[in-house]
Order: structure tokens, then sequence, then C-alpha cells
């Protein structure tokens, strides 16, 4: 790998993979300013997997980056350089591991864990339950990813597992012997059609774009701006010193899990006010809510009722962006649509983000970056890469995070545009969407493969080896061939964890530093429902 280097292909990525495409309708300001963009960091990649997703993430954190540094120049007259250290943009990927109090993992304060266990309504950490969300062979030797989502029963249900108190390693045995009753095409109409649970065939990339809604996914650009006429609408008064790109902004996060919230928290860090719509009485995964409520004010609010949704619409009036990242149909479902929305907010951009995409024959379906990694094929280049025969989910939350880096770069664009026509913006973003565009990047060659592997001596992983602990052997990886890195102090920002019980603590910064504007957050972490619904201003 000697005369490969990563800055040099996340350059590559980002001038001739995403500024090429038309369909985007990024203007000559943003584009120029892409091409400023500076990548530092290590010049080899070293996360163990097959495709680009150091050099992925840092081309995407610098189209985000360069959106940004227009919009201060409109609004500031501040001209500035951008700086994405390929390092970092790559722990940005793992940034659910790495919030720290004095220190220490959050993961061993107990007043966190205590907090963040009251998202775990239906105790997802029980190995029968979450062995349920796994990649098993079926019948006629296909595999299937089996998805609990975050309450099991339904699943379990489905495949006829009983609630028992068993070890993981039990657990993945009675899932593996239910799963081999089942031919995988029947299984996934079940889960699908009849449960409406997420679940997936695991393909290669030739049979994803082979079926029909890999022909016409396949087809789409990597995110999708629909205008609608609407008033223009200008930047907010600035009141603060800082030349922050979104001082002012408003948005609300209707979203749960890491692709959406991921892209409200780089709005944050920008500057933008965000309110997190969270609700008491719906789950959430527990792990990811020191890192994914970083920047924002999380608000207990139950849009199931008259009084939850008269407040909804209260706040919704002064708004200029709106994340939705429920399952597909759930939000209009309570009654909000675009055109509903607009009713109450004409110049309000809407955001869906989703797993499979909006177009195609399987845009119904909920699902999740493990069911969009095996649709799409990543599960068996990543086995393949490992010398299996066999998928393994690829490692980290790869296209959560960069969905949302994805997402906060297609607000950015709508909120510029904005200021400048009568318009606005239905913006729809999936794991899919960027799941192609990221399989379409390449992948190392034979040579490369080789030594990107020696540099993570002792590596292993499985078809058995669900997200949590991919995230560990990931972790484990990362301290072997980087030793130090994820403890490199000029990554993180300090701020009170007051909102969580704690001292104060430590959050991996945003994945792109802007020369003069101050990249931050001003808003600290904090459990569900410690805000108030209201608007900073």
């Amino acid at each position: 790998m000697a005369e490969y280097n990563v800055q040099r292909e996340a350059r590559n990525a980002l001038l001739n993979q995403v500024l090429t495409d038309s369909r985007l309708g990024l203007s000559p300001a943003v584009i120029e300013a892409c091409k400023e963009v500076t990548f530092v960091g290590d010049d080899k990649p070293f996360i163990p997997t097959p495709l680009k997703i150091t050099e992925s993430s840092s081309a995407l954190s610098g189209l985000v980056g360069a959106l940004a540094s227009v919009v201060a120049a409109e609004r500031y007259g501040v001209h500035q350089g951008v700086e994405i250290n390929t390092d970092k943009a790559t722990l940005f990927l793992m940034s659910v591991l790495l919030p720290t109090v004095n220190g220490v993992s959050f993961l061993e304060v107990d007043i966190i864990r205590k907090a963040m266990a009251e998202a775990d309504i239906y105790d997802m950490g029980k190995p029968i339950h979450r062995q349920c969300t796994n990649i098993y062979q079926c019948k006629d030797k296909r595999w299937f990813h089996l998805h609990g989502s975050m309450n099991a029963s339904r699943t379990m249900e489905m495949v006829g597992v009983p609630e028992q108190d068993v070890t993981k390693e039990e657990a993945q045995k009675i899932y593996g012997k239910k799963v081999a009753q089942w031919n995988s095409e029947e299984i996934d109409q079940t889960a699908n059609e009849k449960y409406h649970q997420a679940g997936v065939i695991c393909n290669t990339p030739e049979e994803f774009f082979a079926t029909p809604h890999g022909k016409i996914m396949g087809e789409e650009p990597l995110y999708t701006l629909t205008p609608i006429k609407a008033p223009r609408k200008s930047w907010p008064k600035s009141t603060s010193e800082g030349f922050r790109p979104l001082e002012g902004v408003k948005v609300i996060d209707f979203s749960r899990v890491i692709a959406a919230p991921a892209a409200s928290k780089l709005l944050a860090a920008l500057g933008a006010d965000v309110i997190k719509i969270s609700c008491s009485n719906l789950p959430d995964i527990d792990i990811l809510l020191p890192d994914m409520n970083t920047g924002k004010r999380d608000v207990d609010l139950d849009l199931k009722t008259e009084a939850g949704k008269a407040e909804f619409k209260r706040i919704l009036k002064d708004a200029d962006v709106l994340v939705d990242g429920y399952r597909p149909g759930a939000f209009e479902r309570l009654g909000f649509t675009s055109a509903t929305l607009r009713e109450i907010n004409p110049s309000l951009i809407y955001v869906r983000e989703n797993c499979y995409g909006f177009k195609g024959p399987l845009s119904h379906r909920s699902g999740w970056q493990q069911v969009s990694d095996c649709l799409v094929g990543l599960s068996w280049l990543q086995g393949k890469f490992m010398g299996l025969n066999e998928p393994v989910v690829p490692l980290l939350p790869n296209s959560d995070y960069q969905t949302g880096l994805i997402g906060a770069a297609a607000i950015i664009q709508a909120l510029l545009t904005r200021t400048q026509e009568d318009v606005t913006f239905d913006i729809d973003i999936s794991l899919t969407q960027y799941n192609i565009w990221y399989y379409r990047l390449g992948q190392y060659d034979e040579q490369q493969s080789k030594e990107l592997l020696a540099r993570n001596p002792g590596f292993s992983v499985r078809h058995y080896d669900e997200m949590t602990s991919l995230l560990s052997k990931s972790l484990a990886a990362v301290n072997t061939s980087r030793p130090g890195l994820v403890k490199t102090p000029e990554f993180y920002l300090k701020m009170s964890g007051k909102e969580w019980g704690v001292g104060d603590m430590s959050i991996l910064g945003a994945p792109f530093n802007l020369e003069k504007s101050v990249i931050d957050y001003r808003v600290p972490s904090g459990r569900r429902g410690w805000a108030t619904l209201e608007w900073k201003s």
C-alpha cells in the first residue's frame, strides 16, 4: 500500500464522485469551496474493511464543511479554509463509544447507565432479545438478517422463540435452528409484509442491483431535494460571536437511533438550535443517547395525543427544519404530511430519512443500518474480505453516521437556496442511497487488503457478530492499529454533564474544522426529556 494515500483518495471522492453529480444542484460557490478543502492525517487506512470507509467519511465531511463555509461567507463576509482530519473523520463513525466522564468511559458510570436504561423499555440487552438481531442461515442455504428492532417480541413470535434466560451463545443456537426451518424468501416476506418487522436476505452486490429495487435505487443520487414554492427566508440575525454558520436556525429532530439524529447533531455543531422530540412511552437505543443527544434539548412529547400534537404545531410554526427519522408512514399516520406541514409553516424544510429509500417496491419497509448493509451486498464483501464464505455485518455504524453527514449537507444546501429563491424543499435521504454510493467508490485491491489486515493482527469477525460485538471488536482493532488515537485530546469537546447528573463530559467533536467559525456544542448532552419545549430565542 506504499503508493496509496487516504487524503488523495478522499479528495478524489469529493471532487470526482460528489461534485460531478449535477443532480445534486450544488452551486458554483459550493463547488469552489469544496476544491479548497484540505485533508490531513495518517495516509494509510486502518479500519479492517474492504470498502473505503475513511475516504468516504472524509469526503462527505468535506462537503458539509464546504457548505458551512459558504454560509459563513454569505452571513458574515468571512472567507476561511476547511480542514478534514481523516483520522477524526474515521473516529466520527464510532462516536457512540467515545464519550467519557473525567477520563472514564460513560459505560462505566453507574448514574449514566441507570439513566440510559430508562430508554430500554423492552430489555433489549437480554441475550434472547439481543440475538434476535443477527445473521442466520436459512433452509435454502441463503443468509437472512433477522431483526428484533427495539422490541424483539414480534420477531420472536414469528420464529417461535419463547422468553427464556440463556447465554448469548445459547440464544444464537436457538435462533439459528429456528431460521434454518425457513426458506429465505418465505421469512423475508413473512417478517416484512405480515409482521411488519425489519429483516432482509443477504444479497451480493450483483444480486442486489439485479432486483427491481436495486435497479430503481441504483439510479438515485446521493440525496434528493424536491423544490416546493414558498416565501424565501433570510438568515436569522446573529446575536453572538464566533461566526457560527447556522446561528439562530431552528431544527426539530423527530427521530431515533443514529442516521437522522446524526444529521441534526451536526447542525447543532454549526450553531443551530435543535429540539429533539422524545417520548417516554417509546423505546430508544440506550447506548446511543450520550452521543446522539449532544447539542440538543431533549423534550418528552407524545404526538399520539391531541395535547402533544398541539404543542408540536406550536413550535413547528417557527422551525426552519424538521428531520423525520421514523419508519415510513409513521409521521403521516400522526396527521403530518409535506402538505399539512406547509399549512403550518410554508417555508419549512422537511427531511425524511429511511433505510430502503423512498422509491422502489421495498420503500415501505422499515429497516436499520444492518438491513441496508445486507440488502446492498456490503455484508458479503466484509465476509469475503475476512476470508469467509458467509456474510458479516460491516464494522461500525458506518452507513448510519455517513447518512447523517449526507443529511446535514443536504439541509445546509437547502437553507442556502431558501435565502436566495422563493423555494423550500422536501429532502429524502436513505441508508441505501448512501450504501450504493459507498459501494461505487470501489474496494481496496488484493495487496492493499492484505496490508490492511496485517495492520490489524488477531482481528476476527463472523456472521454471528451483531452490532454490539462488532463495535467492541472494532474499538479494540483501532486501539491495536492506531494506539492512542481514540484519546487524542484535541479531537474532543468538554461540556457539562449536569443533565446526566455527572461532572464534565468529553464528546468527540464534529469531523470538520473551519478556520474562523466556532464549531462546538453549546447545549450539553443530556438524558431523555430533560428540557422544556421552547426555542432559545
